[in-house]
């Protein structure tokens, strides 16, 4: 291979490698760290690699998938019909060649709805004879996650409508703006980290554990689409508007027919100018055809429908100062820039922070305070610095520093390795409280029930938590009497918090929230370690010769270890009566070199029950479908791991029963 084509290769392998970071902050942590423009330049770009250079493609193939919000273990269910996503397009000269080319298709221009791009998070809503039986996110476009109870807290959604037989409706759940600002002001004075947008709070809400603290936010909906639907209710889409507003679903006002380019040009052109006015987030206009029988016709690629596109508005662009740069903690650690600007009016609003990201930002963009900077705003209440421009800056003009110290606690930072992020290593600091004790108190860590995210932040509020120790401190008689609380409640999360202490080592070991330990890591590092004292020694050599245990886990261990704070809670815990030892309990060998993944809802074992045995048993669990997989164990509602594993063909698909059988136990 010659030089010129390592160098393309290498930029295929590079592009690819970001695109996939950018789609798992997108899709699975609602958290994106770029705008749609930039994302699609990039896959633009690499598309163009890939049309010049065939040969080098197959890399590649893996962005042409829809992305994912699925979260890990999370209860899927098939969609019926496909969800798929929308091409975009950032001009109308792109809008007009995509619908020439259907006018060339077809021998006529084709009618066009024209709808707002609400910017919200997708919805799937099933209902069987007029009642709503499950509501999922759009997850990777076959399946979904199961939100149905946090869905139910939405008013606007009818839970009956008027409709025999068996239809799927779909829509967008948003925040109105006022709503969303409220929620960032209050994250802002509990000094949380802030929702980039209305879709991330969205996202972030919907899939919440505490179905209460939902219904507190206020999500609204706007419904637009029908996916499967044993009988039709409508032939065109302006049709279908109206049949979703007659069965009681919230249907946006502001769409409109065109049947030439200059009227959708008007109208496109119209809404870029007047977004600011409406009561939500808009970030683009949908066009879409709106005769269904000419969708059908005109049919989908692998990823998107050939009969719609997403005409996404410019991002609005301002200069103003830079005054100064403030540090934030958050939750985990992580120590957040952000830049305090003269106020300025963009997009609807007067703002005057911008985010910074990490200290590669700062550097990239060469910050001096006093410095012109310009800022975009694409769908994001905190704009983004995008540019400086030298020619305006002072001589004098301090360069920005990023800071050495946390500054809510004053400890040194440190910087994982090829990381781009600094982190405060205390577990004392007041600003990352909120998240520890959520992690901490989590279904895969301590499993405290009824100890959620709107409870914790009322006892941090009140002093009740002040610290993870705090949770084995607590006064049951005062918890009774705080509000929608009671005898009953303070009882049942006495009894929860007592039940945690019976948690084996490698959920106790997750929970303490070391860097990089997930569920699987602190299984390998308690069945080799034994217990938390062989650990503290424990040294890098000793850790990183341990399968599947690398330099950043060693790393962040031994570092997790060295902070004198850690070593007390840890030590505080161990006298509560939590596990800090390997169980030494007689282990079968039955499963022993088999190795067993778990889908959908079984029978009569919860999952990390059933995963528990199979580990004591001596089998070994997997996170994926794969040729390494022996056994998928199989319940309701199994999702597309069923589905890979039949295509796979070498893998033993069994249900409760038989993995019982298999480990000598009745069912």
């Amino acid at each position: 291979m010659d030089k010129d084509k390592e160098l393309v290769k290498k930029e295929i392998e590079n592009l690819v490698k970001e695109i996939q970071r950018h789609n798992i902050l997108y899709y699975e942590f609602a958290n994106p760290s770029i705008s749609d423009y930039d994302y699609d330049l990039l896959v633009n770009r690499l598309k163009q690699l890939m049309a010049e250079h065939p040969d080098l493609a197959e890399a590649a193939q893996s962005i042409q998938r829809v992305g994912s919000d699925l979260t890990p273990d999370s209860k899927t269910i098939p969609h019926k019909q496909r969800m798929y996503s929308l091409d975009n397009a950032y001009s109308l000269t792109e809008v007009e060649e995509f619908l020439n080319k259907i006018a060339k298709e077809i021998g006529r221009y084709p009618e066009v709805t024209l709808e707002h791009k609400i910017d919200g998070f997708s919805i799937n809503l099933f209902y069987d004879n007029g009642i709503l039986q499950y509501a999922t996110t759009r997850g990777d476009g076959f399946e979904g996650e199961v939100v149905t109870s946090n869905v139910k807290t939405i008013k606007s959604i009818p839970e009956r409508i008027d409709y025999e037989g068996s239809i799927e409706i779909r829509g967008e759940i948003y925040f109105p703006l006022d709503v969303f600002q409220t929620i960032n002001k209050d994250r802002e004075n509990n000094g949380e980290k802030l929702f980039a947008n209305p879709r991330n709070a969205a996202a972030g809400t919907i899939k919440l554990k505490d179905r209460n603290l939902v219904a507190e936010r206020g999500l609204q909906a706007v419904m637009y689409a029908v996916g499967y639907a044993s009988a039709p209710i409508a032939e065109k889409q302006n049709e279908l508007l109206v049949r979703l507003q007659q069965l009681g679903f919230p249907v946006s006002q502001d769409y409109a027919l065109a049947s030439s380019f200059s009227a959708l040009a008007e109208y496109c052109n119209y809404w870029d100018v007047k977004r600011s006015d409406l009561p939500y987030e808009i970030d683009g206009i949908v066009i879409k055809m709106n005769n269904f029988a000419l969708q059908a016709n005109l049919g989908y690629t692998n990823k998107s429908p050939k009969w719609a596109i997403a005409y996404k508005f410019k991002p609005e662009e301002k200069e103003t100062i830079l005054k100064e740069v403030q540090f934030q903690v958050g939750r985990t650690g992580a120590v957040t820039p952000v830049a305090i600007l003269e106020p300025v009016y963009i997009s609807g609003s007067t703002v005057s922070r911008a985010t910074l990201h990490n200290a590669d930002e700062i550097k990239r963009l060469d910050l001096h305070l006093g410095d012109t900077v310009k800022i975009v705003k694409s769908g994001e209440i905190i704009p983004k610095i995008i540019s400086v421009n030298p020619d305006k800056r002072k001589e004098s003009a301090p360069i920005v520093q990023f800071t050495k110290f946390c500054p809510a606690c004053q400890s040194p930072l440190f910087k994982e390795e090829e990381g781009a992020i600094f982190y405060c290593s205390n577990s004392k600091c007041p600003a990352q409280l909120q998240r520890q004790i959520e992690h901490f108190t989590s279904r895969d860590a301590m499993d405290i029930t009824g100890l959620g995210e709107s409870l914790i932040a009322r006892m941090i509020k009140i002093g009740m938590l002040k610290s993870v120790e705090d949770i084995y401190r607590l006064d049951y008689r005062k918890i009774a009497e705080l509000e929608r609380f009671g005898d009953k409640s303070a009882a049942n999360l006495q009894a929860a918090i007592e039940k945690s202490k019976t948690e084996n080592f490698d959920r106790v070991l997750y929970a303490l929230g070391i860097r990089f330990v997930g569920t699987k890591t602190a299984r390998i590092l308690t069945e080799h370690l034994g217990n938390i004292d062989n650990m503290i020694k424990a040294d890098f050599e000793t850790l990183n010769s341990i399968p599947e245990i690398g330099k950043k886990i060693a790393h962040s261990v031994i570092d997790y270890f060295q902070v004198s704070d850690n070593l007390a809670l840890i030590e505080y815990l161990r006298k509560q009566g939590l596990q800090f030892a390997v169980a030494q309990k007689s282990v079968s060998a039955k499963l022993q070199g088999k190795t067993f993944l778990i889908t959908g809802t079984l029978p009569h074992f919860d999952r990390k029950d059933m995963e528990s045995l199979i580990l004591a048993n001596g089998g070994k669990l997997l996170s994926s479908v794969s040729k390494n997989l022996n056994f998928l164990i199989v319940g309701e509602n199994a999702g597309s791991k069923l589905d890979k594993a039949k295509a796979l063909g070498s893998v033993n698909i069994i249900n409760e029963d038989q993995i019982l059988s298999m480990m000598g136990m009745n069912s």
